[in-house]
């Protein structure tokens, strides 16, 4: 009753040499002007975002069969090694480059556990810029062009990866993501556009962006952020350590003509295992009114508020009745896991189509249980070390956040 990657042994024989150089890309030109108003620059912008025509490379055969991971990560070693345990052992992961921005004494190089992980499918790329914008900064180029962008606190089972991944396969030029997020107005069109967290998205059923922290998109996007990437975007990012998720979301509809990114099949999105970490940056007061701004301001620079430039900024359904499970997002695709209608050379795809449609004989109770009961497979190690929120494990190793988290809920009673 679980879905399950079966009979795939291939493997790839084109993993960059960990002692290969890093090879630096162009970034984008400093703007030392911080004071620069955003309304000053529309229209500039406009003009040199025009320019930009995306010519994405054409994926080859392996590239419609494997994907490499590019994991974030700051000083949650322990989070990384999980996730790594796990991601390595995916069939369709053909190398995980680890983005390492930490060089202070004592935390470079990365420890070995990290650096010369068992798995042979893990590379350290060491950046001496601490920026959020260094996770599209690639230094090494990988062996495939489907990138998924990780964070180190997030864990998918395989097949719910491949779900994710075969759909960017067959769309390249549209992110495919399993976090939706929707930008909001107030009061009217001519208001500010702000950030609209999960909630909101369950809430109207609309989404209009996704998040990087679990998303796949080609790997020519990376390079057009960091050399075409307006300065003012790439900047605030840079200051604020925050909102990079935001800017490659808009920047690629702002290419795609305002569209939407796609999403993975809903029970692939329900799959997540978050791993518990005591700092993260979503703990800060003013995370909310940070992001507000960035939708706002980053919507403007990259034109799409603009109606009557062609690239609106789109929102879709997030649901399609009656399989509620599957086609989630804008543009479902009826025929995605028809192996007929899309003759993959991929032995991985062939099986996983199988089980989804065996999923579509079950009700949405049924595939949420076989979802949940993936989930709580793949998070043993992370439940054993206490990791994983509000288990017991957990609340043993965390009294005190245990203990807070706990008054917070007898008050929302009262």
């Amino acid at each position: 009753n679980r879905i399950s990657v079966r009979g795939f042994n291939n493997s790839v024989a084109m993993l960059p040499s960990a002692a290969a150089e890093a090879q630096s890309k162009p970034r984008p030109q400093k703007n030392t002007d911080m004071e620069e108003k955003v309304k000053d620059v529309p229209l500039e912008t406009s003009v040199m975002m025009e320019t930009i025509k995306p010519v994405l490379a054409p994926l080859t055969n392996l590239d419609r069969d494997f994907y490499t991971i590019r994991i974030n990560t700051w000083k949650r070693n322990e989070q990384l090694i999980l996730s790594l345990d796990h991601h390595s052992q995916c069939p369709g992961v053909a190398l995980i480059q680890v983005i390492w921005c930490d060089l202070s004494e004592g935390n470079y190089p990365a420890p070995p556990e990290i650096a010369n992980h068992p798995s042979g499918k893990v590379f350290v790329e060491y950046h001496d810029v601490n920026s959020l914008n260094e996770r599209f900064h690639i230094l090494n180029d990988p062996p495939t062009k489907g990138i998924l962008s990780l964070d180190d606190d997030v864990l998918r089972p395989c097949a719910a990866l491949d779900a994710g991944f075969f759909r960017w396969a067959f769309h390249p030029e549209r992110m495919v993501g399993y976090d939706a997020r929707l930008h909001t107005a107030s009061d009217g069109k001519n208001s500010p556009w702000g950030y609209g967290f999960l909630s909101t998205v369950e809430k109207q059923r609309r989404y209009s962006l996704t998040l990087p922290r679990a998303a796949f998109l080609h790997r020519d996007y990376m390079d057009m952020y960091m050399s075409s990437m307006p300065r003012l975007i790439f900047d605030t990012v840079e200051k604020q350590f925050n909102c990079e998720d935001i800017a490659m979301s808009f920047f690629v509809s702002s290419l795609t003509g305002g569209k939407p990114p796609l999403l993975a099949d809903l029970w692939a999105v329900k799959s997540i295992a978050k791993l518990y970490s005591p700092s993260r940056i979503s703990a800060d007061n003013n995370h909310k009114a940070k992001r507000d701004q960035c939708v706002e301001n980053f919507a403007t620079i990259l034109g799409l508020k603009d109606e009557n430039g062609g690239k609106m900024l789109q929102t879709a359904k997030t649901m399609h009745w009656p399989n509620v499970m599957l086609g989630y997002g804008a543009d479902p695709d009826k025929t995605l896991w028809n192996v007929e209608a899309h003759p993959l050379e991929s032995s991985r795809y062939v099986a996983l189509a199988e089980d989804v449609q065996k999923l579509k004989q079950k009700s949405d109770n049924e595939i949420l249980y076989i979802v949940k009961s993936m989930s709580v497979e793949i998070s043993q190690k992370a439940i054993e070390q206490g990791l994983i929120l509000d288990t017991k494990e957990w609340k043993k190793r965390w009294p005190e956040e245990a203990k807070r988290r706990e008054d917070e809920k007898k008050k929302k009673k009262t």
